[in-house]
């Protein structure tokens, strides 16, 4: 009896010990997948750091392209690319790629961002559909391409309740399928009050005829006809999608917006020719007014 307890004894330690063994190996085993896990979500914050910290500096000077490297956070390696569409052009005009990677051991992450660095106030014109036969110049009258963007990739956000409050304010509201404005409208200046600008809502449509001059923002729901030496000098917005800009053709002569468009809608320029001149005091005014709120770089992608 005693020979077979101790044997029993014997068994059931040797059972335990093979039991404790396997569960601390399995614990052990636990614990590397733990230590994993935490390395790569480490590493991931890291690079997730590393773009914020590029945007960052993007955001303090678009043209920094420095980036980083080697640098140890907490332990974590980090490295910073940034290029722009002169190094790669297939990125596209205005994109700047941000690629942070972050490594430590075994374990790494990669994060990429894209980001746009020009604001819609640095453009003639800022359409989000197409733009056809218009012609942009800069603030000195100088045809300048690069100022026009069609198919933008985003649109600023604008304070339009604000715009229609003030034209109700200064009693610009235009009903009517149509609006044609006389030479000098609204009070030939650009400014309704000391450095307020007039802005005129427009309901319908509006036409400006050939040799007249009109003057403020215009914040138009429906289309926009330019005659042949007609003159806006002002902004002209456009918030709708279905809204077209166009040349009425009757008079082949160019039609002038010194100032800025920004549209949700086309613009098309046929049967004339419509310019758009870069005017930075009435843009400035437009944005400080009734846009402010605009970052001076855009994300467009992030992965």
């Amino acid at each position: 009896m005693g020979k077979t307890l101790l044997i029993l004894l014997a068994g059931f330690a040797a059972s335990f010990g093979v039991l404790a063994v396997g569960k601390n190996r399995r614990l052990i085993e636990s614990v590397d997948r733990m230590t994993g896990q935490f390395s790569t979500y480490k590493v991931k914050n890291a690079a997730t750091s590393g773009a914020y910290m590029a945007l960052n500096k993007l955001y303090l000077n678009k043209t920094w392209r420095t980036g980083y490297s080697n640098l140890v956070i907490a332990g974590d390696t980090l490295g910073v690319t940034v290029i722009d569409n002169s190094a790669d052009p297939s990125l596209g005009l205005y994109r700047v790629k941000v690629t942070a990677s972050g490594r430590n051991g075994a374990a790494n992450s990669q994060t990429q961002v894209v980001v746009f660095d020009r604001g819609s106030h640095e453009f003639a014109v800022w359409a989000k559909d197409t733009v056809i036969n218009i012609t942009t110049k800069d603030s000195l009258g100088m045809v300048n391409p690069a100022l026009r963007m069609q198919k933008a990739p985003f649109m600023p956000k604008i304070d339009r309740q604000n715009l229609i409050d003030e034209a109700d304010d200064q009693d610009h509201v235009r009903s009517g399928s149509k609006f044609k404005p006389e030479d000098g409208y609204p009070n030939g200046s650009f400014y309704y009050s000391g450095s307020t600008p007039n802005v005129t809502h427009v309901l319908g449509n509006l036409e400006v005829k050939s040799d007249r001059t009109v003057y403020g923002i215009f914040v138009v729901e429906g289309h926009v006809a330019l005659a042949g030496d007609s003159k806006i000098n002002g902004i002209l917005y456009l918030p709708n999608t279905s809204s077209t800009i166009t040349h009425t053709g009757n008079d082949s002569d160019e039609s002038l917006v010194k100032g800025a468009v920004l549209t949700w809608g086309s613009m098309n320029g046929t049967g004339g020719n419509i310019a758009v001149r870069h005017f930075p005091q009435f843009i400035q005014k437009f944005i400080v007014n009734y846009a402010p709120e605009n970052p001076p770089i855009r994300v467009l992608s992030w992965k």
